[in-house]
């Protein structure tokens, strides 16, 4: 679906998407270097849609407000959210879920990066369902933690903030340090799309798979 037709389907009467998920922001992780890809992940096409765009569909319509946190917001102007940049910039990915978390209007952010692009809904909803108590909700896949899928709490930026000035970046070590609930997979694999979620397209080669069965 073209995502101006997703967006306006989705919406209400006052023209905000309509959110599942109330009380809670979406937020897109786009700063990473693409340096195994070899070119920018969240312009590449899947199907007719670029990455980017195919990640934000199913977000804005669980989210009544989206983030994308990116330091080349030009780059990404098609697409219809706020840009945010880094205030760590250079500093991975626990810099992308802080400012995320500096950034969103809310309490509770979920955070996924450009390079899944298949979000599961019903997924998402089942780990941020389980919010309440922690200041981190993180799934586990067969490949091990998946901190780039996952629910985190304001509460969290202190840590976070300690870290990146200490020249830490290691999100298990945040984890480590607060409130985490890990879900283990046999909590997750019955859910719609769970197997394919945690799928990220890094290299040419996960990337090929993924065009031949998108």
């Amino acid at each position: 679906m073209p995502l101006a037709a997703h967006i306006n389907g989705d919406a209400g009467q006052s023209g905000i998407p309509v959110s599942s998920l109330p009380g809670i922001t979406g937020a897109i992780l786009a700063g990473g270097a693409s340096s195994r890809m070899g070119t920018d992940k969240a312009l590449l096409e899947l199907a007719g849609e670029r990455l980017l765009a195919r990640v934000y569909q199913p977000m804005a319509s669980l989210f009544a407000s989206t983030l994308l946190v990116t330091n080349n917001p030009e780059r990404y102007s098609f697409l219809p959210c706020p840009a945010v940049p880094d205030l760590y910039p250079g500093e991975g990915s626990l810099a992308g879920i802080h400012a995320a978390l500096h950034h969103a209007p809310t309490d509770l952010v979920f955070v996924v990066a450009c390079d899944m692009p298949f979000v599961s809904p019903e997924l998402v909803r089942h780990i941020c369902g389980l919010a309440p108590g922690y200041d981190a909700v993180v799934p586990l896949s067969p490949d091990g933690i998946e901190p780039l899928h996952a629910l985190y709490r304001t509460s969290c930026l202190p840590v976070m903030e300690r870290m990146l000035e200490n020249g830490e970046k290691r999100i298990r070590d945040l984890l480590n340090r607060v409130q985490s609930r890990m879900l283990p997979w046999e909590e997750l694999v019955s859910l719609p799309g769970a197997r394919r979620s945690f799928l990220n397209l890094n290299t040419p080669a996960e990337f090929a798979a993924a065009v031949a069965d998108p």
